[in-house]
């Protein structure tokens, strides 16, 4: 780790610029006034900034106390020259002095892990000594924030400066020069580990020889992603389904190696992971006997007995600072073994900054490092992981996840590996139905309805090496997308490409002995069925082309069909992946949602349940005369009776969503009187929030004077702009219950007022 003390280098020049209509911020403190004799303002003490290389990436930490982490909130009084965050601008020193800079104006901010420039054609300008060449920059109220992706081993500068509500530079700057990344760790690991993924691949998918992505009945199908964005790490993306039967979501990716767990000593299972900040999100790390690409447990809390397939798993569970370890029984009874506040330990999750996980695995205990720090080391009596061989599974999990106004959120994770025996060489080569959306279909014989499934296999499927024998396998998830219940017959069968006709397998119960008790409705299970073998110059079960899968169940929801074939080492034919054959949505296809903006208070009434668009007792606010109003962008307040305090980390659906805050460029005040016509209404106030840089968050106390208006029934509406035009979404509660992802950003939310100034 490396720490910077600060440059008295700042040349940023101050500008007040505000519209204020009918509404007041208060005048600005006299030390931000420009003197006539030209000199700037006095600007506050440089951040003191950490900056910690690891392969790719560098973590910055800003004014952090990153062993004692709770409270660092960003007071803020309401006045737009409260800090509000950072401006941190980085470029590597080997840039030709040719190359543009992404210019401060005009442009989303950088740093998250959804690229705006895939968006839009960034702003580009030759250089300058504020943007050297090769200049990235973000804005982000968090005081931990990672830079990627950087050259290893190469020189870079970075340069750090608070900002203000209103966007301005409020310090000096600390100048900082790193080396860039450092793959010293993950290096070590590529060499004592048996399985590594890196991820470094280009933006998209990931290698499907590894790894299997699958989604349940009640995750939206937009919601279904598991990519590598340009920085070379993965994501898990998922989002509950706002209509849907049952209300837990689930994103899950199976590995297709296992990881074999001896009697006696420890294996190692390494991976880079952040934790899901929204409130209603979780990330399982499973280890299952039996193959499993949808966890059956989840009751989301995992509380003591709580019961689901498979049994006999160890699970890792991360929701906010919590992480906890537990331990499924041969019952299927779930049974927490040890849990850690990370915060408290020094080892703060905070949205996509990731931390390195060293987890330590045996029969009987289970010992977790983080950032080299051990935070769990447990014995797991009286309970006990059997030994066997295990697949492992990353669930990104949603309890319902619109009721805390949140359409998806983003998991972050990089490295992920272990050690121990290679249990299985073969290569997998996996086709599918489709990559976007769901191929959800039922199966019911009361009314004759058997669907058929299609999947594309492009390649000539029989292994290139004389005697090698591959398996085909279908590989597809029973679960109910209806209240109906999962009946499969032992005369149930699957028929291939109109001919050959196979058995359907039963929903598997592994529990021991036999508990019919976890085999509840909505729980998914998994489904193979052995296709046929393949030889050199040999007959295959499928075709080069379609194939289709009719499936004749008796009453049976049936989703992510997929074929897999596994080839023993070396005899591999050609492959063609998924991502070449079917659309591959990226993460920048789907809908932004921008800033989330809310008016927390009005006068002396905190907005609430009551004011909320569809409620059963909706209630005006009263107003007269001056009228103080408190707004929120960007960002929450810890709670109503301390609005001054915001949120570190940042609590937002546009950082949980994207990786990272667009910054605010403008933010706008909107009064129409009931039954005047449609739209917003009359613009009050215009506050120009990017005065240096687009601020990242921030609470903003006004005076509304309703005396120039008749008395009558109005409405209140707060709406921010990014740079590029993004708007704000509603930030109030049950937004996504009224407004589909696709239209939260610009969504008409007022607030109602009656204005009453009578004498």
């Amino acid at each position: 780790m490396e720490t910077f003390t600060p440059s008295l280098r700042a040349r940023w020049c101050a500008a007040l610029a505000i519209a204020l209509g009918l509404l007041n911020p208060g005048a600005a403190p006299a030390q931000d006034a420009l003197f006539a004799n030209g000199f700037e303002r006095a600007l506050g003490p440089a951040p003191a900034v950490h900056v910690l290389r690891d392969d790719r990436v560098a973590t910055i930490e800003m004014d952090y106390n990153a062993e004692d982490p709770w409270g660092q909130f960003w007071t803020m009084s309401g006045a737009l020259d409260d800090d509000a965050g950072f401006l941190v601008v980085w470029w590597p020193l080997a840039a030709s002095a040719a190359e543009k800079s992404r210019l401060l104006a005009g442009n989303d901010a950088g740093g998250g892990c959804l690229n705006p420039d895939h968006l839009s054609a960034p702003m580009l300008a030759a250089p300058t000594l504020d943007l050297p060449p090769g200049a990235r920059w973000l804005v982000t109220g968090n005081r931990r924030v990672q830079l990627q992706p950087l050259l290893n081993d190469a020189p870079y500068q970075v340069r750090v400066q608070r900002l203000s509500a209103r966007g301005q530079i409020n310090s000096q700057a600390t100048l900082a020069s790193f080396n860039g990344g450092d793959g010293t760790r993950v290096a070590a690991l590529r060499a004592s580990l048996t399985w590594l993924d890196d991820f470094n691949l280009p933006m998209g998918a990931a290698d499907e020889r590894l790894w299997n992505n699958a989604a349940m009945v009640s995750t939206d199908p937009r919601f279904n992603l598991f990519f590598i964005n340009d920085q070379y790490h993965a994501h898990t993306l998922n989002g509950t389904k706002v209509e849907n039967t049952g209300d837990k979501s689930q994103t899950s990716q199976r590995f297709r190696k296992q990881v074999r767990i001896a009697p006696s000593g420890r294996r190692r299972i390494v991976f880079d992971m952040d934790s899901p900040l929204s409130p209603r999100s979780v990330w399982y790390l499973d280890l299952n006997p039996i193959p499993t690409e949808l966890t059956g447990h989840a009751s989301f809390f995992d509380e003591e007995g709580a019961l689901g397939m498979p049994a006999g798993i160890l699970r890792l569970r991360a929701q906010g600072q919590m992480l906890s370890a537990s331990i499924v029984d041969l019952q299927g009874a779930s049974h927490q073994i040890a849990s850690v506040d990370m915060e408290d330990l020094g080892r703060q999750a905070i949205t996509n900054v990731r931390r390195s996980f060293d987890v330590r695995v045996g029969t009987t205990g289970i010992q977790v490092f983080i950032d080299g720090r051990s935070v769990i080391d447990a014995n797991s009596a009286p309970y006990q992981l059997p030994a066997a061989d295990y697949e492992l599974l990353w669930v990104g999990f949603g309890y319902n996840t619109a009721k805390d106004g949140v359409p998806y959120f983003l998991l972050h994770w990089d490295n992920f590996g272990f050690d121990g025996p290679i249990v299985d060489p073969r290569t997998v080569h996996n086709y599918v139905t489709r990559i976007e959306g769901t191929d959800y279909q039922k199966s019911q014989r009361w009314d004759q309805t058997f669907p058929t499934f299609t999947v594309n296999i492009p390649d000539s499927l029989q292994p290139v090496t004389a005697g090698a024998t591959a398996q085909a396998w279908l590989v597809y998830t029973y679960q109910m997308g209806d209240y109906s219940t999962l009946s499969v017959l032992p005369t149930d069968f699957v028929r291939v490409n109109g001919a050959v006709e196979h058995p359907l397998p039963q929903p598997r119960n592994n529990t021991a002995p036999t508990n019919p008790a976890v085999m509840a409705w909505g729980v998914p299970h998994t489904g193979r069925i052995k296709l046929g073998d393949l030889v050199q110059g040999g007959a295959s079960p499928l075709l080069i082309g379609n194939n289709s899968f009719r499936f004749f169940a008796d009453s049976a929801g049936l989703l992510n069909v997929h074929v897999e074939v596994l080839y023993p080492p070396g005899s591999a034919p050609t492959y063609t992946p998924p991502a070449a054959i079917h659309h591959f949505p990226l993460h920048a296809e789907l809908p932004r949602l921008g800033p989330p903006a809310r008016l927390q208070r009005i006068g002396d009434v905190d907005v609430g349940d009551d004011q909320h668009l569809g409620a059963d007792n909706y209630t005006r606010i009263p107003v007269s005369g001056l009228v103080p109003l408190n707004i929120e962008v960007g960002n929450r307040s810890w709670a109503g009776w301390a609005p001054q305090l915001m949120h570190v980390p940042v609590q937002s659906t546009e950082i949980w969503s994207a990786g990272g805050a667009a910054g605010i460029a403008m933010i706008e005040v909107f009064l129409r009187r009931v039954g005047s016509g449609s739209g917003p209404g009359e613009r009050i106030a215009l506050i120009n929030t990017a005065i240096d840089a687009p601020a990242p968050q921030g609470r903003y106390r006004l005076d509304f004077d309703s005396r120039g208006y008749a008395d009558g029934d109005y409405e209140l509406f707060v709406q921010a702009t990014t740079p590029s035009g993004l708007k704000s979404h509603p930030s109030y509660g049950n937004e996504t219950y009224l407004f589909d992802a696709s239209a939260l950003s610009g969504a008409y939310y007022p607030m109602p007022i009656t204005i009453d100034n009578t004498p």
